[in-house]
């Protein structure tokens, strides 16, 4: 009985201590990712998975300008950065081509869900869209996915909703 009541008293100065919104109203606002070539990018993902351009910005930075474009689809925001000094570093994109669990340390995968992954996958064929492969289970019975590729292959994941974890 002690021991629930500290429980409770310590739950209670921890409500005590949130700020109004501050940390308790955390979301995901986007995903940021570096591209070679952002009029491509941008093309790629209206053309492919439908995103649509909120906003385009030209930065001045100290060796050029940094290209920034934000999109929206599927439920969420993509934030793409072009640095005219970026560098490619060969090692993930190597890693990214591969047919294996992924060994560089880096973003994995930008990852969506669909109702019907055959019909979605086909639709991607039809496009031309580059596959690292096509509906396979990673897990028995469960985790159904395609994973295609944008054109700084980054790695774009595709999951059949009825057998994601819930």
């Amino acid at each position: 009985m002690v021991a629930n009541r500290n429980i409770l008293e310590n739950n209670k100065m921890e409500d005590q201590t949130k700020s109004k919104g501050g940390l308790n109203t955390l979301a995901l606002y986007n995903v940021a990712f570096v591209v070679s070539n952002i009029e491509d990018s941008i093309k790629w993902y209206d053309n492919i998975l439908g995103f649509k351009l909120l906003m385009k910005q030209a930065i001045p930075v100290e060796k050029g300008e940094l290209q920034m474009a934000f999109m929206e689809g599927a439920g969420m925001k993509i934030e793409m950065l072009q640095n005219s000094d970026s560098q490619l570093i060969h090692a993930i994109v190597e890693d990214s081509k591969m047919d294996a669990p992924p060994t560089v340390i880096s973003s994995k995968a930008l990852v969506f869900q669909v109702e019907d992954l055959k019909v979605a996958t086909k639709e991607l064929e039809d496009k031309g869209v580059e596959f690292l492969w096509k509906e396979r289970y990673l897990a028995e019975g469960a985790l159904f996915c395609t994973m295609a590729l944008d054109p700084d292959n980054n790695r774009i994941n595709i999951f059949q909703s009825n057998t994601v974890i819930q």
